[in-house]
């Protein structure tokens, strides 16, 4: 059994929120957890974790950030294992550390692609694909974040949307002066503002079915 310290939640008490960065998982000794996407209105419960699950491993795996929220259920005991006592155990067995890599690498594509097929709007499903690469894998640079390499033809194949679509709605991002495409790499201006689009986005198609 791997050694870790010691945490408790009180029922409602947020552990992290999809998006941290995390460096420990956990097992939970006694109690539940809720698993969970989205907040306020928009929160979707994915599951609720009992005693002996335990959770937030593919954090400490390859360092991303967490892929959704985690809330008490209950009053809960928890073990927590950081990321040295983790990783320490795995690399004893280099076969192991490989597959949970890979493993973690192909959950977190299939996360994403089940979150972005949730948009009903083909083009808030291009914008907010775009907006967490950039958070994700986005590089600064003095034209602002890079996204490399950037596929429309890969982009295709995760929202379903057709190629010449999402060409057009880049190039409308061009026009608005959010986004620059470069050969293979898209050029971000700024995260906030791409934010602040999709919103906008979202309230024009609201008011239009008016």
């Amino acid at each position: 059994m791997v050694d870790g310290m010691e945490k408790k939640l009180n029922p409602g008490e947020v552990l992290f929120h999809e998006g941290d960065r995390g460096d420990v998982m956990y097992l939970i000794r006694e109690g539940k957890i809720k698993i969970t996407k989205g907040s306020g209105e928009d929160e979707k419960v994915l599951a609720v974790l009992k005693e002996g699950d335990f959770f937030g491993e593919m954090a400490i795996i390859d360092g991303s950030p967490r892929s959704a929220g985690a809330i008490g259920a209950t009053p809960v005991s928890l073990l927590v294992i950081d990321k040295e006592t983790f990783q320490a155990k795995i690399k004893e067995n280099p076969l192991i550390h490989y597959v949970l890599e890979t493993l973690s690498r192909r959950l977190r594509a299939t996360d994403e692609q089940i979150r972005l097929l949730t948009i009903k709007s083909q083009e808030r499903r291009v914008v907010a694909y775009i907006i967490t690469k950039a958070k994700e894998t986005g590089k600064k640079t003095d034209q602002g974040i890079a996204i490399s390499p950037f596929s429309m033809e890969n982009l295709a194949h995760l929202t379903g949307i057709e190629q010449s679509k999402i060409q057009i709605y880049t190039q409308n991002l061009e026009k608005a002066g959010l986004v620059k495409m470069l050969e293979n790499t898209l050029v971000i201006k700024g995260v906030e503002d791409l934010d602040d689009y999709l919103r906008y986005i979202a309230l024009k198609e609201k008011f239009e079915k008016i």
